[in-house]
């Protein structure tokens, strides 16, 4: 049975629907076989994959159509289950239900076992839907900027998550977006996070507006510019995710590194070396050519961490903001 991924926040604004859309493009370019289900009457998922689908999920929740005839197909490896404004009354309709809470987990039931990841865009609130997400959720992942009131929303959704699940369990990962490692703030505030929530912290999605762009183009970071920041960031995240999850692709074997696109291998990710101790606030984000074949870090001594993503080797390290990146094949002219 595949996962059911709850991509949720108390807040709008802090890049939920980016966050789907870039992380389940980048899991569908490993071999993932991913469904995407927007629950959010705004509808932003089919915009950001430039999609105008004929049939939504109002129709599978209300009307009782079979979900397999409302799923539209996005990329290779990739569909997804629109929304629209129609989901505002069926929210109600749904609330009078007696499984009002399992509704959407039986609607997702038929098409589970066809999929690898199946990934819910959750709304800024906590809608009827929103709480059917958490409920049919088998992993929960929070972005959230690196700000003081979103930190306090954060703090609230983790309150809810538990009231919902019985615990936090189910909670994956704590993405953090928006982050400008220029700012003071936002490096002091990364830090509070991490002391409040350790290992469950992503390395940070920097800003960076070719996202919001390739938003906008209908069109996921690694088809927009796969050679931005925003790319490199998130294919980090889908390689921590992948690994903690378990999938390594089509035709991989236990044990073998990920490879990212597919066809590409990658070395094996390795711990990080913990007597090293974190540099100061005011360590350098490194984004350029240059070479990766370095084990070390040279801004802290951990080791790096690799992945491989859109034409380009990641070395980045885990203890401090150090990133390096080159091309796979040599320099574009």
């Amino acid at each position: 049975m595949g996962r059911i991924v709850a991509v949720t926040n108390l807040k709008g604004g802090i890049g939920k629907t980016t966050t789907v859309v870039n992380l389940s493009a980048g899991m569908a370019l490993k071999g993932a076989r991913v469904l995407l289900i927007d629950v959010d009457a705004q509808g932003n998922l089919a915009m950001a994959l430039g999609l105008r689908p004929r049939r939504t999920l109002y129709e599978v929740l209300v009307d009782g159509a079979r979900i397999a005839d409302c799923i539209t197909p996005a990329r290779p490896n990739l569909d997804l289950l629109a929304a629209d404004e129609s989901l505002l009354s069926a929210q109600p309709t749904i609330a009078r239900r007696p499984d009002w809470p399992r509704v959407l987990e039986q609607a997702i039931r038929p098409v589970r076992s066809s999929y690898d990841f199946i990934v819910i865009d959750c709304g800024g609130s906590l809608t009827v839907l929103n709480l059917n997400a958490l409920h049919a959720a088998s992993d929960i992942v929070v972005p959230t900027t690196v700000e003081p009131f979103s930190l306090k929303g954060l703090e609230m959704l983790i309150a809810q998550v538990a009231r919902v699940k019985g615990g936090t369990g189910s909670l994956r990962a704590i993405v953090p977006t928006l982050f400008d490692p220029r700012t003071r703030q936002s490096v002091e505030l990364l830090d509070q996070l991490r002391a409040s929530y350790g290992a469950l912290v992503s390395p940070p999605i920097r800003v960076n507006v070719r996202l919001s762009e390739s938003s906008a183009a209908g069109r996921s970071i690694y088809e927009y510019d796969p050679r931005s920041r925003g790319a490199i960031d998130y294919a980090i995240l889908v390689e921590r995710l992948c690994e903690l999850w378990g999938f390594q692709g089509p035709g991989a074997h236990p044990g073998e590194a990920p490879a990212f696109p597919p066809q590409e291998a990658t070395a094996p990710v390795q711990p990080a070396v913990p007597a090293a101790p974190p540099p100061p606030r005011a360590a350098p984000v490194v984004a350029g050519s240059g070479s990766v074949l370095s084990t070390t870090c040279p801004n802290c001594g951990g080791t790096l961490q690799r992945a491989t993503v859109a034409g380009y080797r990641v070395a980045y390290c885990d203890h401090c903001r150090y990133r390096r990146q080159e091309l796979v094949s040599g320099i574009r002219r």
